[in-house]
């Protein structure tokens, strides 16, 4: 920090100096801690890189959800547009590449828009194995690039070099089931990323256009808009309108009307019957999860749906009246965690590698963390604790493989998103600003 020159002759100093120079001599973190955390992140890379060297001979018969991809990518390819969500097709197609019947009795289903099929046509190219891994090289990229805008975005995450803060990515479980599965849950965080940093900077029709190009998980990005409309107005909901009604043309030039009128009543009898490739409700960390994944069946009786309906109601309404600090950019990052956090819960297939979006959440946190409450640790405890055993991957190994309750995850999230509205509310009161309703743009 520069002084005047002045000041420097005249021999006065600010009062700031002796308290800037001791932060400075004294180091953030000590030695054991960054050897203890250095290890830590050490393990868990390690134990993913093991596990996943484990299933290699799965991954070669097709076993992980890059098959639908790939799929998709060659029935059109091929001239199947039409017949992409018939599954005597789907069935043709995967026999051509994957060799797992072992393990499953029909082809893993495609049920994303078709306008993503697209986007892997290229990698039919390939052999299935060697698309596998050029799409987990791009997913990395995409890792990349997240990380640099995260950077680019929040001034407290620029004192991590940039290779741990991509380390660290891939050491949060979700990212890990991402490259696993050879998922595209990185590519909407990218998506996302650029959204949230676009609405913060005013520039409210790009960040609806951004997010309308994650429409092939609708099921998440949904919601999210919705909320961000609510807080920013029109203009973030005509880009998003925009780039989604794109989609939507594109998706029915490839398989033509009939099979897009057919394709919403496909979709819901795939996600609801685990006889179809539906995930059972114990396995999912959503609101689903964690109301209905303690029956016997795996299914969600209309008790649970209509609690369901309620509690994604009840959180929407929650969510939407963080209005007034959504338009304080000091506290539009935490409003935005609580969105995010909000459509994973809601979401109705949610996975756990969708919950890569967290990325956001975390940094978003993380940064107001570093900037508002670093001299109150007791504010900055009951903000992280709830995120704190999501960072841990061990945990989400035993609640997978050997419980089988991922579920239990959605209990952590509403516990994290009511932390966070409790710290927007603090703010509010400390700072003195009225809950006045800004009209919509």
């Amino acid at each position: 920090m520069a002084w005047p020159s002045e000041l420097k002759d005249s021999g006065v100093q600010s009062p700031a100096v002796p308290y800037l120079i001791k932060r400075r001599a004294t180091p953030i973190l000590s030695p054991a801690f960054k050897t203890g955390f250095y290890l830590f992140l050490t393990g868990i890379l390690g134990a993913h890189a093991f596990f996943v060297w484990s299933v290699r001979s799965r991954i070669a018969k097709g076993d992980p959800d890059f098959t639908v991809f790939y799929t998709a990518g060659k029935a059109v390819r091929e001239g199947l547009e039409s017949h992409l969500y018939d599954t005597g097709t789907q069935r043709a197609v995967q026999r051509k590449f994957a060799t797992d019947e072992d393990i499953r009795r029909g082809p893993l289903p495609y049920i994303h828009p078709p306008f993503e099929a697209l986007l892997f046509v290229p990698l039919t190219f390939m052999t299935y194995q060697s698309a596998f891994i050029a799409w987990s090289v791009v997913n990395l990229v995409l890792l990349v690039f997240v990380t640099l805008l995260l950077r680019g975005w929040l001034d407290s995450l620029r004192r991590l070099p940039p290779w741990l803060m991509v380390l660290m990515l891939l050491a949060f479980f979700p990212v890990f089931a991402n490259f696993h599965q050879g998922q595209d849950a990185i590519l909407l965080l990218l998506l996302l990323v650029l959204g949230l940093r676009a609405a913060d900077r005013g520039e409210h029709f790009a960040a609806g256009c951004w997010l309308g190009l994650g429409v092939f998980k609708y099921h998440l990005i949904l919601l999210l808009v919705l909320v961000l409309g609510i807080w920013k107005g029109r203009r973030l909901l005509l880009g998003f309108t925009t780039v989604a009604a794109a989609a939507v043309a594109i998706s029915v030039a490839i398989v033509g009307w009939q099979a897009a009128t057919q394709y919403p009543a496909y979709v819901l009898r795939v996600a609801s019957e685990p006889a179809w490739g539906g995930i059972p409700a114990q396995r999912l960390p959503n609101l689903l999860g964690l109301l209905g994944g303690w029956s016997l069946s795996g299914k969600a009786g209309w008790r649970v749906q209509v609690a369901l309906m309620v509690c994604t109601l009840g959180l929407l309404l929650v969510v939407a009246r963080l209005r007034p600090a959504a338009n304080d950019r000091r506290l539009f990052g935490l409003c935005c965690a609580c969105a995010v956090i909000a459509s994973l819960l809601a979401g109705y297939s949610t996975n756990s590698y969708d919950l890569s979006l967290l990325i956001a959440p975390l940094a978003l946190v993380g940064d107001y963390s570093a900037r508002e409450l670093s001299g109150n640790p007791s504010d900055r405890s009951r903000l992280i604790a709830p995120a704190l055993p999501l960072l841990i991957s061990p945990l989400w190994f035993f609640l997978w493989m050997r419980l089988s309750r991922l579920n239990l995850i959605a209990g952590f999230l509403v516990w994290w998103i009511f932390a966070i509205r409790s710290e927007i509310l603090n703010a509010e009161a400390k700072t003195g600003n009225p809950r006045c309703e800004p009209a919509i743009a």
